[in-house]
């Protein structure tokens, strides 16, 4: 059964049945509507609004308390009139009191101290018009007795003595306006349906329709008469009800306290007013024919409604559903922000209203049909739009998206609650985050008042400071850490754990870079010791080797093969010896040990020289050396290291230059530093970073097919930092660049 109810309401035919009955049904509720209203305006024309009551539902005849309703309030317009006086007792003056009159001159004085433009009253003193000294007093006792709040006395006397036609212009503006309000506060109309007659012995005012002479003949009158209901004043200053309907004395006999706003001013007061049996008669024919009426729209509209709400109970078990499968599927509309849609819908009511009101205030002057056509079409409109509405939403609730219909939640979710997440998982991350978080709320809580606001700063100024000494105390030890300084010791007198823990840390990596730098040093002191005893080591046997060598050398061998051997054994014998002189002047010059004599050295003349001496082997690799220089160039150097360095690089374009290519020489004499530039190209490719280059053991032909250490450039470069100069090399494609700079000779 469930099965069969799901793939019903599914269906496209039913949803789009179900969609035409409730509009089908929004034409039969607006069609009967207007029909009813037809019907009122044709069959009771002004009696339309006073005879529309919802007890009409339930009863064809017409309520007593109906009646008594109306009734009241022809009396209350009776009773009314005669208290207040007709146009002759107004006219009179005796409606108008001094004080009404003073109070109204006291305003009239107020807004002379804001408007220049108030009038004057003068009146010639004696005139008949004319306020003397003695009213003005009485007018001013007066006004203090009615409590009045006067703080100007004296001013309000010196005013009324200037202007004393005040008092009768302002007195006669009240009886006019008194007149008007007279004229205006009797509704004749109200007064049809009744046989009245009202007197007031304050007034002396009396007003009836009836043809009597005086309140005895119209109480016999009453009396006498089948009135259906009568209403009077009784002695007892209460009003009671009398008549042929029949009512309940005690639910209905209400003093006029009760009923009206005005208590009989008399027990001689007398009033009457009775329901002519005629307009019973009419009242009671329209209130019949109106409630079957009545009974019969709303049967239809109540049919009608009933069947627009099964369509939409059809309609909401089947929006967002297909036959195919139990998922919530959202069309095109719901995408759209849910603001929109409830502004169009807010737009297409006000709209609706709107055309009501107009087609209402034109009921009885517009054609029938285009009533019919037009409030029938916006209502389909209207119920169409909000259905369109309503169902998107349905489908978004289904879907459990709803609140993401809506672009505030989507920016309050995106911003707020992500931003107060964020904050959550700031405030548990560190103690620190949490005196930062509580902070920036609390301040400016306290600088909601203004007393607060200097202590604030106050406070800020004072534990900021501090905190900032702190911080800077750190920030110049971590510097100095980063500078080699070893022994650097922070001491953090004022901040929170964070900032101790953090000046704890540096004292901690200060004192183990120490340690690793004291360690680096003892480490490679005893490297260099050991690379200094071995090759001392070395050469005691490698001299008695060379030695032999050179012994076998003389004698007469006459075997060729043992004259080759002798050869290579010649040959290996200098090349270890090299490399192990090399081995030893490294390590010494790594080491700081090698003595250092500076002095003055042309340096121009001490690379021609080394030039020289190495000219056979660059004739042999068939390079063409061009020098750049300016002799003389000084520099304040140790010729005998400076000369191996220039040796060690001229070696190098020997054996690693491309052969038959030129090798370019530079000298720059420098205020502080003479520069020696030698670029080659290289004969193999160079696939080795300069850095890397200029470690020990390191050559740019890592097949090892040439002869070589690895040790030239390494021992190069600890040279010239011993000189207090640099040595460094530089490496674009295959061109190879090696760059020495000494120090300038500066005479004393």
């Amino acid at each position: 059964m469930a099965t069969k109810w799901k793939n019903f309401t599914r269906n496209c035919w039913v949803k789009a049945v179900a969609f035409v009955l409730i509009l089908a049904s929004t034409g039969v509720i607006v069609w009967q509507t207007v029909a009813f209203a037809s019907f009122l305006s044709k069959e009771q024309g002004d009696q339309f609004y006073p005879l529309f009551d919802g007890r009409m539902l339930f009863t064809h005849d017409i309520p007593i308390e109906y009646l008594m309703d109306r009734q009241s309030s022809a009396l209350n317009n009776l009773y009314s009139y005669v208290c207040n006086g007709d146009e002759t007792y107004v006219s009179s003056g005796q409606s108008v009191s001094d004080a009404d009159i003073v109070l109204n001159l006291y305003w009239i004085f107020q807004d002379t101290y804001y408007d220049s433009d108030v009038p004057v009253y003068p009146a010639e003193e004696g005139s008949a018009d004319a306020l003397t000294d003695e009213k003005i007093s009485e007018l001013i006792s007066l006004g203090v007795r009615e409590a009045y709040e006067w703080d100007d006395i004296s001013s309000f006397r010196t005013w009324l003595q200037n202007n004393r036609g005040a008092y009768a212009a302002v007195r006669d503006q009240l009886i006019t306006d008194k007149l008007d309000a007279t004229r205006a506060a009797w509704n004749e109309s109200l007064m049809e349906d009744y046989d009245y007659y009202g007197y007031c012995k304050n007034t002396n005012t009396t007003k009836t329709n009836l043809n009597v002479a005086d309140a005895a003949d119209v109480e016999q009158q009453m009396a006498s008469s089948d009135y259906p209901l009568v209403l009077s004043l009784d002695q007892s200053g209460s009003f009671s009800w009398s008549g042929m309907l029949p009512y309940k004395t005690a639910q209905y006999n209400y003093g006029p306290i009760d009923w009206f706003g005005t208590s009989p001013s008399s027990f001689d007061d007398v009033v009457f007013i009775a329901l002519k049996p005629e307009a019973y008669d009419s009242l009671n024919t329209q209130w019949t024919t109106t409630s079957l009426n009545m009974q019969h729209t709303a049967g239809v509209i109540g049919a009608a409604a009933l069947v627009a709400l099964i369509g939409f109970i059809l309609l909401c078990f089947g929006a967002g559903r297909k036959p195919v499968d139990d998922d919530v599927h959202l069309s095109r509309f719901d995408r759209v922000w849910t603001e929109l849609q409830l502004a169009a819908g807010i737009f297409v009511c006000f709209l609706w209203i709107g055309l009501t009101n107009i087609l209402i205030n034109d009921y009885l002057s517009a054609p029938q049909m285009a009533l019919y056509a037009v409030g029938g079409l916006s209502s389909l409109l209207l119920v169409a739009c909000l259905l369109t509405l309503m169902l998107s939403q349905i489908r978004r609730i289904k879907a459990r998206k709803w609140l993401d219909g809506f672009i505030l939640w989507r920016l309050f979710k995106k911003y707020v609650v992500s931003g107060g997440r964020w904050l959550a998982r700031q405030f548990n991350k560190t103690p620190l985050r949490q005196k930062l978080i509580l902070l920036a709320i609390l301040l400016p809580l306290a600088c909601a008042f203004w007393v607060t606001i200097p202590f604030v700063i106050a406070g800020l100024l004072f534990f900021g400071l501090r905190i900032a000494d702190s911080f800077e105390r750190i920030t110049d030890g971590a510097h100095a850490i980063r500078t080699g300084k070893t022994d650097t010791h922070i001491t953090v007198t004022h901040g929170g754990k964070e900032l101790h823990a953090l000046a704890d840390d540096l004292n901690g990596i200060s004192d183990g870079f120490g340690d690793a730098v004291n360690t680096a040093v003892k480490s490679e002191r005893l490297k260099a010791e050991l690379i200094s005893n071995v090759s001392h080591d070395i050469k005691t046997p490698l001299t008695s080797i060379i030695t032999y060598v050179d012994l076998l050398k003389k004698c007469n061998l006459t075997d060729p093969t043992a004259r080759e051997y002798v050869d290579i054994l010649d040959q290996k014998t200098q090349r270890l010896r090299i490399l192990t002189g090399d081995l030893f002047d490294a390590s010494k010059a790594s080491s700081g040990a090698m003595k250092v004599e500076s002095r003055k050295t042309d340096f121009d003349a001490l690379v021609r020289q080394a030039l020289g001496e190495r000219s056979k082997h660059l004739e042999q690799a068939n390079l063409d050396v061009r020098i750049d220089s300016t002799p003389p160039v000084y520099v304040n150097a140790d010729g005998r290291l400076l000369w191996r360095i220039l040796d060690n690089l001229l070696s190098n374009c020997a054996r690693y230059a491309l052969p038959g290519s030129r090798v370019y020489i530079t000298i720059q004499p420098g205020t502080e530093f003479a520069t020696l530039t030698i670029k080659n190209i290289s004969a193999s490719e160079l696939n080795i970073s300069s850095d890397e280059l200029m470690e020990r053991f390191t050559r740019g032909d890592r097949s090892r097919h040439t002869e070589g250490s690895g040790l030239g450039l390494s021992i190069a470069k600890s040279l010239a930092e011993l000189m207090g100069g640099t040595c460094r090399v530089e490496i674009d494609g295959d061109l190879f660049k090696s760059i020495v700079t000494i120090p300038t000779w500066t005479e004393p």
